[in-house]
């Protein structure tokens, strides 16, 4: 055999093995969690539900195959959701959310070490985890949570095909499979549940007249099937003193306002304290109606009263003038009623949050506020940038090129050598900046998530002159943010 044609074997064996890596991927459940079996039981209530939310935040996830991890959860874990609710659900209905977070992004140490042993013949592997949480609110109250958990394990061979024996190519396969098992563990934790709300409200409800259901529902506020009482306690009104019914009733469940016909409800229109009934009862202990007038007008709103409306509420005492300043408060923005006040604190409607309520008022958040409340930087911004943080960064140059030896072994080398490089640098600019505990002391507000802080000092801030220094300062202390910014809406 001539050189030559040693030289050609020997490159073509060496092509193959080159384009024989892959990448795969598999579900891994947690190591306590069970698989039920998804059984079609027919819920006896049916939820509000809203959209189901997937959130990524580890650092390592920039891989193509890893962006498409997250929305095939979402879009294998809506349609299921949905089922939850029903054409019977109303306002009133209970809430029902899911959301589902990674924050990390793990390596397997061992599988690494295997995969060096074995000359990069054998796989390595990372997992990106993720925690599911399914809550079910009410009335302000989360009345019911489930949390499962599992991981995505992505398998890496670079010199063959090993990676194809222990998963598939396609990551929404190891997607859905981790979605349905999730949504397998919520379900019968909710089915659970429900069914032990069901068998407590019957037993003890059977039998019992109205005012024995007021009691029970005043001993058990937060029961799932809260509604059918409150429903029930409108409709069983009594045939004399019928208002003060429904006053004790909203008194002690304001959610029952919801269930009151139009023509008792207009008694419960307006802010606490001064409803329609509440003004009523003021007039007819002597206070100027023109104080009350100016009053509401400043803290309304009310409603366009119906020309019926109008002759009732002159009827109760109520003079023209008042009226008129009820009707003119509904152009001017003021307090919710109590109902509309206890329906804006459900999942559905805290999706509608202004950016300003994206802001947490302390330093009680994760992520701190660059600018003070009083729209100044903060003194751990200042300090980074007097300090020329880029240089203080710059410092770590050294310990960052020893890391570099790291990218010499394929794929994971590279991620550890950027790992160790990093964290150095990221060590640097805390200390710059005065240290966490510095940047917190220095700081009266903070942020939930990068994402809520991007959003909003994009909103407010992008006007400000020094944004660009602060957003650099702040982007050395979380790292990410540059990033959330350019992807924030």
């Amino acid at each position: 055999m001539s050189i030559r044609t040693v030289y050609r074997f020997t490159l073509i064996m060496a092509s193959l093995l080159l384009i024989s890596g892959c990448m795969t991927y598999r579900y891994v459940p947690a190591e306590d969690s069970t698989s039920p079996a998804l059984g079609d039981t027919s819920l006896p209530v049916a939820f509000q539900v809203a959209p189901v939310r997937v959130d990524a935040h580890s650092r390592v996830r920039n891989h193509p195959d890893w962006k498409k991890i997250p929305p095939t959860i979402e879009s294998a874990l809506t349609p299921q959701v949905e089922t939850l609710s029903g054409e019977s659900a109303t306002s009133q209905s209970p809430y029902l959310s899911m959301h589902v977070e990674n924050e990390t992004f793990k390596m397997n140490w061992g599988h690494f070490l295997m995969y060096i042993a074995s000359i990069f013949t054998l796989p390595s592997s990372s997992d990106m985890q993720f925690d599911s949480e399914m809550t079910v609110n009410a009335g302000g109250e989360t009345l019911f949570t489930s949390q499962a958990n599992g991981s995505i394990r992505g398998y890496i061979s670079v010199y063959s095909p090993s990676a194809l024996f222990v998963g598939k190519k396609d990551p929404a396969i190891a997607s859905a499979d981790m979605a349905n098992d999730m949504m397998r563990q919520h379900r019968q934790a909710l089915e659970e549940w429900v069914a032990v709300q069901k068998q407590q409200y019957d037993q003890e409800i059977a039998g019992k007249d109205i005012l024995e259901q007021r009691q029970w529902l005043i001993e058990n506020p937060h029961s799932l099937f809260a509604s059918e009482i409150l429903a029930n306690l409108a409709s069983h009104t009594p045939r004399r003193n019928t208002l003060g019914w429904h006053r004790e009733n909203v008194s002690r469940f304001p959610r029952y306002v919801a269930f009151l016909s139009e023509e008792d409800a207009l008694w419960f229109v307006g802010p606490d304290g001064q409803r329609v009934i509440d003004l009523v009862d003021a007039a007819k202990r002597g206070t100027s109606q023109s104080i009350l007038a100016a009053q509401v007008e400043a803290q309304g709103p009310y409603k366009p009263f119906s020309d019926e409306e109008i002759r009732r509420l002159r009827k109760s005492g109520l003079s023209s003038d008042l009226i008129a300043a009820m009707i003119r408060s509904g152009n001017r923005p003021a307090a919710q009623p109590a109902a509309a006040a206890n329906l804006a604190t459900s999942p559905r409607a805290s999706q509608q949050d202004t950016v300003a309520a994206l802001l947490i008022p302390d330093n009680s958040g994760e992520y701190m506020n660059p600018w003070t409340s009083d729209g100044v930087l903060a003194e751990w911004v200042d300090k980074a940038i007097n300090a020329k943080m880029g240089g203080a960064i710059g410092s770590a140059a050294g310990a960052y090129a020893a890391s570099k030896a790291l990218e010499n072994v394929p794929f994971i080398g590279g991620i550890l050598g950027s790992k160790v490089g990093k964290k150095v640098g990221h060590s640097a600019a805390i200390s710059a900046s005065g240290g966490m505990d510095y940047i917190r002391e220095t700081s009266d507000q903070s942020f939930r998530s990068l994402d809520d802080m991007a959003r909003y000092l994009k909103t407010v801030h992008a006007d400000n002159s020094n944004f660009q220094d602060a957003i650099k300062a702040a982007d050395a202390i979380y790292p990410g943010l540059m990033q959330s910014l350019v992807s924030s809406q």
